[in-house]
């Protein structure tokens, strides 16, 4: 939105104008998600036509992604809408001014979620899973149906969802069942010399 100058504007003036301005980042935010979704799927399209693989593997890093850009358009619509009231600036102002400082407490207070955030960055590039891939984590085994900013979604074989946060999906063993599987050869019949 342009810089507007909201000295002069009073208190209904500022709440109409940040009601309008709410409306207008929520059609953003629909027209993003339904934009970044159709580009995605169109993509994907033609990825499996040469290569189901590889759109299997985009299939993961596009769900994750479109979850982020969505995020963080909500975001700074928050905080544009919520830039309109003195009191808010303010507080950026002395946000910005003791970002150090907020920054540590910051980091040691959300280092669980900030984890899960930075592992779930992880799981979406390096794919050692994707969706509908067959996993054993811990004692959990399922088909991971879900991958979020924080938590990977399992359906188990008992029919419950498990959710596992990504951090621990990260630093602790996993068995990908999908990948890399061979026929069993040991139940096969090899006679040598003989048709």
């Amino acid at each position: 939105m342009p810089a507007t100058n909201f000295a002069g504007m009073d208190s209904s003036s500022r709440a109409v104008h940040a009601l309008v301005a709410a409306v207008i980042w929520i059609v953003v935010i629909v027209v993003v998600r339904f934009v970044l979704e159709h580009a995605f799927a169109r993509y994907e399209r033609r990825l499996a036509e040469r290569d189901p693989a590889v759109a299997a593997r985009r299939r993961t890093t596009f769900a994750f992604l479109l979850r982020v850009l969505v995020a963080l358009t909500v975001l700074i619509g928050i905080w544009s809408v919520l830039s309109i009231f003195p009191a808010t600036r303010e507080v950026a102002n002395a946000f910005l001014a003791s970002s150090a400082v907020l920054a540590v407490i910051a980091g040691v207070a959300l280092s669980t979620p900030l984890g899960n955030l930075g592992s779930g960055v992880l799981l979406a590039f390096t794919q050692p899973v994707r969706l509908g891939d067959r996993i054993t984590v811990g004692e959990h085994t399922g088909v991971v149906d879900e991958i979020s900013l924080s938590y990977t979604t399992l359906v188990t074989d008992e029919g419950p969802h498990v959710f596992v946060p990504n951090q621990t999906m990260v630093s602790t063993m996993l068995v990908n069942r999908s990948v890399g599987s061979h026929p069993d050869t040991s139940a096969q019949d090899f006679r040598l010399g003989q048709p």
